[in-house]
């Protein structure tokens, strides 16, 4: 018999008042998506009305990536605490990811451990870089809180970060109009091979020797890595890396990386990702406000009517790797 069609989903945006995203990229945004602004302020009636038109059962809420949250600890621990409150309102829907002032990482590791021993949430979804836009986590005096994750044992998920005007203007800006170079930064390019740079930095550096346990999440197919993986794994510098460590890139991959579908609603691009990517490291997830549960819904029919992966297979993905993921029930 046919499993429930249910969905559980952990890239899904909310904006609250002490984190308030007025700044110039996401003012650009705003006039972009005029309707998102409100859909992401709405952590009750629309945004639950959109989850049961697209069958998810429970969705992980978390702040909108950039800006304040990464070097106010105070106004990051009042965002948390409205997190905390909505969730309240309907318990049976809703979890939390933490925001972390990742500028500030002791304050950060403190504020992922109280978030999650005194809030329930389910981990942290913090910005791929600091404000500057370049500073990714690969320095030590960012490893507290990959220390306090695994203490925790909960998944950070790295998400895209709005860039820097610096680095619109020095790497994105052309001969095209501002929604064209806006695109090229974020979700078109920009965005996704910064996120799988930062990943392979993390390796470099050394931090999956130090955190064996370590769980990180990437969204959005596995931010261009999947295409990558296996030609950085046979390159010379990568090769002898790994024959001093416990772990190889491809093991990183299998052990410590799990992979959302957010945003990316193609099954011939999930089959590339399983390619390299066991099933059970697969979890699906919709990216709102800035996509739509319905879409996604399309998108899981679709998965279901390919014949392409069992109906086992894809209640893993739908709903089941996230559930034991995220110890939803125990």
């Amino acid at each position: 018999m046919a499993s429930p069609m249910q969905a559980i989903t952990l890239e899904e945006h909310v904006a609250f008042p002490a984190l308030d995203s007025s700044n110039p990229f996401y003012d650009n945004i705003w006039k972009i998506f005029p309707e998102r602004l409100k859909l992401a302020q709405d952590s009750s009636t629309a945004r639950l009305a959109n989850m049961d038109a697209g069958n998810v059962t429970f969705q992980i809420l978390s702040h909108l990536p950039g800006g304040i949250a990464l070097t106010d600890p105070a106004r990051c621990r009042a965002g948390n605490d409205e997190m905390a409150a909505a969730i309240k309102q309907h318990p049976g829907r809703f979890g939390g990811f933490a925001a972390l002032p990742m500028a500030h990482p002791l304050e950060a590791a403190q504020e992922l451990h109280r978030t999650v021993r005194d809030l329930g949430f389910h981990g942290a979804l913090i910005d791929n870089h600091l404000a500057d836009g370049v500073t990714h986590y690969d320095a030590e005096r960012f490893w507290p809180v990959f220390a306090a994750a695994e203490s925790l044992d909960v998944p950070i998920y790295l998400h895209p970060s709005p860039p820097s005007a610096e680095t619109l203007q020095s790497r994105f800006a052309g001969n095209y109009p501002l929604p064209a170079e806006l695109g090229l930064a974020t979700g078109a390019w920009g965005w996704h091979e910064n996120v799988g740079l930062h990943v392979l930095k993390l390796y470099a550096a050394g931090v999956f020797e130090r955190f064996p346990n370590l769980k990180i999440v990437i969204g959005h197919m596995g931010e261009l890595l999947p295409i990558m993986l296996h030609r950085i794994a046979r390159l010379r510098f990568f090769q002898e890396m790994a024959a001093t460590r416990s772990k190889g890139i491809l093991d990183i991959w299998d052990q410590n990386i799990w992979v959302t579908t957010s945003g990316i609603f193609s099954i011939e691009t999930l089959m590339m990702v399983l390619q390299v990517t066991k099933v059970d490291r697969v979890m699906y997830s919709v990216d709102y406000p800035f996509e739509d549960n319905i879409t996604g819904k399309e998108f899981l029919d679709k998965l279901r009517a390919s014949g392409k992966l069992s109906p086992e297979e894809v209640d893993l993905i739908a709903f089941k790797n996230a559930k034991e993921f995220l110890k939803l029930g125990q």
